[in-house]
């Protein structure tokens, strides 16, 4: 199954470009599926990763398995295998590596004396790199499961750390809250924002029009490759708010796109 993906969505469309289409952007991304090997989230230095050695560990006190992360213990949800762990842990690694165009932040200093709005926090390794650099950290976490984890890992830093186990939303009731509710009698100077939350973006955009449009020293990272649509809402958004953006673009699920849409401080824009 391995060598036909590869053969299908590499080999095929390498030779094709090579011979029609020698100047495409995608040939570069077709040529290392066929050497390399299918993937629907192509990093083009993944093979780099196949070594990379990922201890698991269990902590008896909490019943969670953790990996150290930068020295720092990072725990995972029940339910979860050791190897489910450990190839869940390098996507993450490989995600944010430095040359990803899904990494949220090109250096830490992006972050100190910073808010950091963690929408999609999952595991909350990004929370976890920042944690030291940041004034305070929301994680922002729907899902039940991953709680007890969160817990875990920010209980060294519960001082600092919020997390938050509601939709990020365009409404709000007692499951759902917009980022402009949530921040009403907040400050919304040296925010940054990461939103990432598998196609509902959209969403958790239209309920922070006064976010985007009023905040001052705000940044942001947000995840546009879900839907096939996500690029022309997102960046219609931020169009409407005059929020100005970068987009980070790579190859996922057999196109290169959209990935991540960067902010870009109002001064320098355009």
């Amino acid at each position: 199954m391995k060598f036909l993906k590869s053969f299908i969505y590499g080999s095929i469309p390498y030779f094709f470009l090579k011979l029609f289409k020698i100047q495409s952007q995608n040939i570069q991304f077709y040529e290392y599926i066929k050497n390399y090997g299918y993937s629907r989230h192509l990093f083009l230095f993944r093979h780099e990763y196949r070594n990379f050695k990922v201890d698991v560990f269990f902590d008896e006190s909490k019943n969670l398995h953790y990996v150290i992360h930068k020295d720092k213990k990072l725990y995972f949800r029940n339910g979860l295998t050791t190897e489910k762990i450990e190839r869940m842990y390098k996507a993450l690694v490989m995600e944010q590596d430095v040359r990803s165009t899904h990494r949220y932040l090109d250096t830490l200093d992006e972050i100190i004396g910073k808010t950091f709005l963690d929408i999609g926090s999952a595991e909350g390794l990004t929370s976890l790199d920042v944690i030291e650099s940041a004034k305070k950290v929301y994680l922002f976490e729907c899902d039940n499961g991953w709680i007890e984890a969160l817990k875990a890992t920010f209980e060294p830093w519960k001082m600092k750390v919020c997390i938050i186990n509601k939709y990020i939303n365009s409404f709000n009731d007692d499951n759902n809250q917009t980022l402009d509710d949530f921040l009403k009698d907040k400050s919304k100077d040296g925010l940054f924002l990461k939103m990432d939350i598998e196609g509902f973006e959209r969403e958790a955009l239209a309920g922070s029009t006064n976010l985007f449009s009023t905040a001052n020293a705000f940044s942001y990272a947000i995840c546009a490759y879900h839907l096939p649509d996500d690029e022309k809402i997102i960046s219609s958004f931020l169009n409407q708010c005059e929020s100005p953006y970068n987009i980070q673009r790579g190859y996922f699920d057999h196109k290169y796109r959209s990935i991540v849409f960067r902010s870009m401080p109002k001064q320098i824009a355009g």
